[in-house]
């Protein structure tokens, strides 16, 4: 081992053990917090007291560590397993964060069915609560102890929808009633600018202005204008406009790039002609984001429109209709100008005992393959990238220069960076039956990055309730018998597109 090597190596075994101590230590500081809490007298004024001399401590705001103890208090009160896998160092307050966020909408407990009786009962209401949050629990646990935080959110949003009384449709229709644009001031000249709207609407907005942003650092558009205030000719009075052009020497950075795109996109006068004639940067780009639509959600949108819909499956009126990736479920029918504008989609076909992809098909020829790894990937199939599939490239796991074949089990999406960080470092990636990928680091470290699961309301509830989640470095299948059926497809060397008419080889 090269001395490189061996101080790499004990720098992550340094940090591996410095990781599990600040784990302990910041669950041991939310018990004490929730705890002093417990014993304060009745009354606002010792809350006060309480919090503003334990944010000193914490050396942070009142109000990080007022939302600390509101987690702390969520957790030895609701979520007790939860808790104790953040005191075993397992979870991360983070994960603890996400799945009590994910958990708010099991609140409403009148729901239809049950017994009325009880319902006016409150001792009775807790109890349902409880068991409603319980269910969730060990629903989404097994994921949090595979999944880092980001890929949680999407996951336990999902899980928690299969115990909120109140449909994800009615909610969304609420919130939307309350969407607002606002500007938030900060320091040294510098303010946000806010927007409360519907995710695939900021979801779409945002990957807009990352196309630009990535088009003019290509140059293969013109790049946004700098923002900023402009004398009119003639003048002393400032007037805005389009913002100075960018220099040819532009050293702007993405994030950057996208203010400017967002000032050149906004700051057109929508009644001048002249206007909206001269166009935008980017106009020529549309924004893109993946959704998934269950044969619940086109049910439900066919037969609210007047039509019929024959299937082979039973209807579950409580199953998620739609679901932004990255996101989680939104309202199918704020999503339906979307689903109404495509003239294709792949229709994917899940194993409902292990979420993964049996195959796919699509009502337009299209290449197989592609169908087929996209549906099952996702996105970015590095540990813990949430890159999207669109904005990331279909590799060759073994190099089909070394004799790798072209086939789905050959083949996984990485994004520019880490297909790049697989090509040109020591990273090493081995891929399994059904689509497991085995990552190795330079230091030899492991990890198993498994396909994301597509139907997780229903996989969690096989595992045995007796053991909902394995032991610390043990395989979660492992642990759970039901294994990720094992489907390949190898592209014929006549014909790469896949079958014309719906008939797939696999």
């Amino acid at each position: 081992m090269s001395q490189a090597l061996q101080i790499s190596e004990e720098a992550m075994t340094g940090l591996e053990v410095a990781t599990r101590d600040l784990r302990l230590a910041e669950a041991k500081r939310i018990d004490h917090l929730a705890r002093g809490f417990r014993a304060l007298p009745p009354g606002k004024m010792p809350e006060r007291a309480y919090l503003a001399e334990a944010a000193l401590i914490f050396g942070c705001s009142e109000h990080r560590v007022k939302s600390l103890l509101g987690l702390a208090l969520t957790l030895s009160d609701e979520y007790i397993d939860t808790a104790g896998l953040v005191r075993d160092a397992r979870l991360t307050l983070r994960h603890a964060e996400v799945i009590t966020d994910a958990g708010r909408v099991i609140t409403n407990i009148t729901a239809a069915g049950c017994d009325d009786a009880a319902i006016a009962h409150p001792r009775e209401q807790q109890r349902i609560a409880e068991a409603r949050r319980k269910e969730y629990e060990q629903a989404v646990l097994p994921h949090a102890l595979e999944l880092t935080p980001n890929r949680l959110a999407p996951v336990a949003k999902r899980l928690a929808e299969q115990w909120a009384v109140e449909p994800i449709e009615e909610r969304q229709a609420r919130e939307a009633a309350r969407r607002r644009v606002a500007v938030v001031p900060l320091d040294d000249g510098m303010a946000e600018l806010r927007a409360y709207m519907p995710a695939v609407q900021a979801y779409g907005l945002f990957d807009h202005l990352t196309r630009i942003g990535k088009a003019a650092k290509r140059k293969t558009i013109q790049a946004p204008p700098i923002p900023g205030v402009r004398t009119t000719a003639g003048s002393a009075e400032p007037a805005p406009e389009l913002g100075e052009a960018p220099a040819a020497d532009d050293t702007r950075g993405l994030d950057q790039i996208r203010v400017g795109a967002l000032y050149d996109l906004l700051s057109r006068d929508p009644f001048d002609a002249a206007a909206i004639a001269s166009g935008t940067s980017g106009s020529g780009l549309q924004g893109r984001v993946q959704l998934v639509v269950t044969a619940e959600g086109f049910e439900a949108l066919v037969t609210k429109h007047g039509g019929t819909v024959m299937r082979d499956t039973a209807y579950d009126p409580g199953a998620v209709k739609c679901a932004l990736k990255g996101y989680g479920p939104i309202g199918i029918d704020s999503a339906r100008p979307l689903i109404a504008s495509q003239t294709r989609w792949d229709v994917v076909t899940v194993c409902k005992h292990t979420g993964s992809v049996i195959r796919t098909d699509s009502y337009r020829p299209n290449r197989a393959q592609v169908r087929f790894v996209s549906a099952r990937d996702e996105h970015c199939r590095h540990p813990g990238c949430m890159a999207p599939v669109y904005r990331s490239e279909i590799d060759h796991t073994i190099d089909a220069a070394l004799g790798g074949p072209t086939a789905t089990d050959n083949l996984a999406h990485l994004c520019l960076m880490h297909h790049i960080l697989k090509g040109e470092s020591d990273w090493t990636v081995v891929q399994g039956e059904g689509g497991v990928l085995v990552w190795t680091s330079p230091t030899g470290r492991t990890y198993v990055e498994r396909p994301p699961d597509l139907l997780p309301e229903l996989t969690s509830v096989q595992a045995d309730a007796a053991a909902p989640w394995p032991e610390a470095g043990q395989d979660r299948q492992a642990a759970n018998p039901a294994q990720r059926s094992h489907v390949r497809f190898e592209a014929d060397d006549d014909d790469q597109s896949g079958s014309a008419d719906g008939n797939h080889p696999f």
